[in-house]
């Protein structure tokens, strides 16, 4: 995924990748592979730039996107791989630039609770 689809739409733009701490993505092929693409330019599990254990959802796909996409996909419980990955590409196709631009000015919201918290997960 990460050489066929990400990399061809990213590669040419200097960003900065993060991930979170799942075991697969904790993987030396896909530590590797990050280092090459994103030289000191990716956040995760002993990355360059550390992401905390259990830090608090302060990425738009961690606090929106994904369970937007739950919602949608399993509305009506697919009942072949097909047919599950047809929904997601749906529901991807469907998601809106304001909709996008939305969540990420959220962002700045939830630092301030993050800050108003001192650093503590962020419930609601």
């Amino acid at each position: 995924m990460l050489d066929q689809f990400l990399w061809p739409q990213v590669k040419q733009r200097g960003l900065y990748f993060q991930q979170d701490g799942a075991s697969a993505h904790y993987s030396c092929q896909v530590r590797s592979w990050l280092d090459q693409k994103f030289p000191d330019r990716w956040i995760g599990r002993r990355g360059p730039i550390e992401w905390p254990a259990r830090s608090p959802d302060l990425s738009p796909p961690d606090f929106f996107l994904w369970g937007y996409l739950k919602n949608i996909v399993y509305k009506d419980r697919p009942s072949t791989i097909g047919e599950l990955r047809g929904k997601i590409e749906q529901a991807c196709a469907e998601i809106d630039i304001d909709m996008c631009r939305r969540a990420c000015e959220n962002v700045v919201v939830r630092l301030k609770r993050c800050q108003e918290l001192d650093g503590k997960q962020i419930t609601n």
